[in-house]
């Protein structure tokens, strides 16, 4: 089993949480494994690591991948789990974190292995489903059926910022009997949206559609208040974002602690990543990396 996703502002992330040997660190999006490794590398026998996803197929390759880090090292703990149910997640554990980090991006794996869920729009055999854990109960198939025309427009223009949310939802509703597939998706939006640059049209419509399917903003939200409800006066949480919906959520959310003196931005403004990292892994080129300290119990 190869390793796929690069983990994105990796450097920059790991020392925004200024680890501490023995202290206890959460990742709360594992992906590959790439960030969490590199947090229990810096972990004495003392420390102890929390890795979450909800996607069981990321969990299945770090078990294996990582197999024999896990034998060595038992405070080395992966939970399935949603990082808004961090609380639940955590209450098993006596001590209060010192650092939690969210990468909230789509991996790479995800992408190019999805296990037929279709969240590449490059896929154009796969079915539409986008589900993440697949125990949840909707897909993005039953989204475009269930939804009438207004509501898919306006699901593509807030949760897609998609110019064209109307034209496309028009096309999609008068030809709904035809779409299974991504391509059958792709396709449609092709014929609405004019195409003026080397970027696939379909792109604001599969990421609005996987954020609602996954109800992605909400959970972030919850996440986020939970997070620093669990974390120790002085740990920090640290957020990769990848798009301006996810990075407005942070951003006010760590701006609202601030100016109620319950948390400090280690940063001014966001991390971004350098020329070569984009050069290298293109994929993080719209990444942006903010930590915010607490400062006051809670």
């Amino acid at each position: 089993m190869d390793k796929i996703h690069t983990p994105v502002l990796l450097k920059e992330s790991i020392e925004s949480l200024n680890i501490q040997p023995d202290g206890f660190y959460i990742d709360c999006t594992l992906g590959d494994g790439g960030h969490s490794i590199e947090i229990l590398k810096r972990l004495s026998k003392e420390g102890l690591l929390l890795s979450l996803d909800h996607d069981q197929h990321a969990i299945d390759f770090v078990r294996e991948y990582y197999k024999e880090e896990l034998e060595k090292n038992d405070n080395w703990i992966i939970k399935k789990g949603n990082f808004k149910n961090i609380k639940e997640l955590t209450k098993e554990i006596s001590t209060k974190p010192l650092g939690i980090l969210m990468d909230i991006g789509l991996s790479s794996r995800q992408l190019e292995e999805s296990h037929q869920r279709g969240f590449s729009y490059n896929e154009e055999d796969e079915p539409l489903d986008m589900r993440m854990d697949e125990n949840l109960g909707v897909t993005a198939l039953d989204l475009l059926k269930v939804l009438p025309e207004r509501k898919l427009a306006d699901l593509f223009w807030r949760y897609g910022e998609e110019r064209y949310s109307k034209p496309i939802a028009r096309e999609i509703k008068k030809n709904i009997s035809d779409i299974k597939t991504v391509g059958d998706l792709t396709r449609l939006v092709y014929k609405v949206v004019p195409v003026n640059s080397n970027k696939n049209p379909s792109r604001r419509v599969f990421q609005a559609l996987r954020i609602v399917v996954n109800d992605e903003l909400t959970n972030l939200e919850i996440g986020l208040d939970n997070s620093f409800e669990i974390l120790q006066k002085g740990g920090r949480i640290s957020v990769i974002s990848f798009h301006s919906l996810e990075d407005r959520i942070v951003k006010n959310f760590f701006l609202e602690k601030q100016g109620s003196g319950e948390g400090e931005m280690l940063f001014k403004s966001q991390i971004a990543p350098t020329d070569d990292e984009k050069k290298h892994n293109p994929r993080s080129a719209s990444a942006k990396l903010r930590t915010l300290i607490k400062t006051k119990e809670t």
